[in-house]
């Protein structure tokens, strides 16, 4: 083999080799820009499945937020409609009434205080905006420090205010150690409430 064939096929080699390196090239770019485009589509794929996870739970969040206002405004409109139920029933009692309740609820303490005391009452009484009732307390001393405490408690009543006319003790019988009498009158005071003022 002489030195111009050995030329010619080294020529020849490299001539067959240069079209199967620019294939390679080829079909390497190729998969790398498919890589590529797989790796946008997966991560668009992801972030449109995270955005729609997200918007999912603004839209759910919004129906609950929706929902609770819409309970609270029923329940502004019932404790509306109950407050306006109690106004009524308050100022469907004459100012009278509600006074004398009061004073007939004073009575009831008094009894509960003064336990061994008869109480007696007149009518009620009006004159301007106020409302009195006489009362009379009866019963006997069985302990002094005991009876003063009693009168001490009506004088400490406010409202409504008792205001003690006269206190009288006597003793019955001439026996030493007898239990004497006592009797307590008074009135029992109070201003009438204004139902009006009531907002």
């Amino acid at each position: 083999m002489d030195i111009s064939e050995l030329t010619l096929k080294t020529e020849a080699d490299h001539t067959n080799r240069v079209p199967m390196d620019a294939r390679l090239k080829t079909l390497l770019l190729r998969y790398a820009l498919s890589a590529i485009l797989a790796t946008v589509l997966v991560s668009g794929a992801i972030i449109t499945e995270s955005y729609i996870s997200s918007l999912g739970d603004t839209l759910n969040k919004f129906q609950t937020l929706k929902i609770n206002s819409v309970k609270m405004k029923d329940a502004s409109r019932k404790e509306g409609e109950i407050i306006a139920s109690v106004r009524s029933i308050f100022r469907s009692y004459a100012k009278g009434e509600a006074t004398e309740g009061t004073i007939l609820t004073a009575i009831d303490s008094v009894k509960s205080h003064m336990k061994n005391a008869d109480i007696m009452v007149d009518n009620f009484e009006r004159k301007g905006n106020e409302t009195t009732l006489p009362v009379t307390l009866t019963g006997m001393v069985h302990d002094y420090t005991a009876f003063i405490n009693d009168i001490g408690y009506l004088q400490s009543l406010i409202s409504p205010f008792f205001n003690i006319n006269s206190v009288s003790i006597a003793n019955p019988s001439d026996q030493k150690g007898a239990l004497a009498n006592f009797e307590i009158k008074g009135t029992l005071r109070m201003q009438s409430v204004n139902m009006d003022s009531i907002p």
